[in-house]
């Protein structure tokens, strides 16, 4: 969604596809075997397909996350390792960016609408977003189980699970001996490697003109490149536009900012704090002893931090 894959298909290129996690995901492997390339990126799409039943809160199916969200207030619930260490990170992150990432604003998120079936058109009231609001502190470890402090307290992954997701997939590249390849998942990148003899060549999305790239940028390595942006979910009602990135301490969708590109080690890192940094673009407080690199576009489309 938020960057645009640059790079040239080398003739070695082996290239697949899935829709993941409400999103098209494209595997590259550069510089192996066509069997075992289709093999390894087979794993690794299973892999993320299985992160996305375990995390989300959309469908049918069942998950843990789905019955603690429905829990009895103040009860302790055993999490499955994998989540419990993921919502401890989600919660850590809170804690780094004073808020602005929350992992708590499930039944906010389902208030707007924005990953159900049906698009919304419109945004909710006032009073039922005020109702939705979840308090400030909403999660508790208790020993070994999670406890949900208030009836508003409903867990979603969606802006950290896919960032995970990518990295779990390029670990099950690696193991099956890939060395060259990108992950993107609507934008969402990781790379290994290197396309042949040349550094992976990266779009970062122009924010308003669709097609556009805003800046170039050649990576190799292992490196993780994110963006979030008010421009792939959102509707036009009043003149307003209204997008899915809602500010945890207004419960409105944020509004300083038009995009922010992350570049950090991880997918997942790259992916909560790209949501982070967009709600609080990239305040200094916050994104100043962070190890990543940035891109901020705010409100009026001025570029006003550029690390990358």
């Amino acid at each position: 969604m938020a960057l645009l894959l640059a790079a040239c298909s080398a003739p070695a290129d082996i290239r697949d596809s899935r829709f993941i996690m409400g999103t098209l995901v494209e595997f590259t492997v550069a510089g192996a075997d066509e069997a075992a390339s289709t093999v390894a990126i087979t794993a690794a799409a299973n892999e993320m397909q299985r992160i996305e039943n375990a995390f989300t809160i959309y469908g049918n199916q069942n998950n843990s996350v789905k019955r603690f969200n429905r829990s009895q207030v103040g009860a302790s619930v055993q999490l499955p390792e994998e989540i419990s260490t993921l919502l401890a990170t989600a919660l850590t992150i809170k804690r780094e960016s004073n808020g602005a990432f929350d992992p708590a604003l499930g039944r906010l998120n389902r208030l707007w609408g924005f990953s159900l079936p049906e698009a919304p058109t419109s945004p909710p009231s006032s009073r039922a977003i005020e109702q939705a609001m979840p308090p400030a502190t909403c999660i508790e470890k208790r020993n070994s189980g999670w406890a949900r402090l208030h009836e508003t307290c409903m867990l979603d992954f969606g802006a950290i699970a896919k960032g995970y997701a990518i990295d779990r997939g390029i670990e099950i590249l690696r193991n099956h001996g890939i060395a060259n390849a990108i992950i993107n998942a609507g934008g969402d990148i990781r790379l290994i490697g290197s396309h042949g003899d040349q550094p992976w060549r990266i779009g970062i999305r122009h924010p308003r003109n669709r097609g556009e790239v805003i800046q170039s940028l050649e990576l190799q390595g292992d490196v993780a490149v994110v963006t979030s942006g008010d421009y792939e979910r959102f509707y036009i009602f009043k003149d307003k536009r209204y997008h899915h990135i809602l500010d945890p301490k207004s419960g409105w969708p944020a509004n300083t900012a038009q995009s922010v590109t992350v570049i950090a080690k991880s997918a997942m890192q790259a992916d909560a704090w790209s949501t982070a940094l967009f709600i609080s673009e990239g305040h200094p407080d916050i994104s100043r002893n962070l190890n990543i690199r940035l891109l901020i576009v705010n409100n009026r489309g001025e570029i006003t931090k550029n690390t990358l």
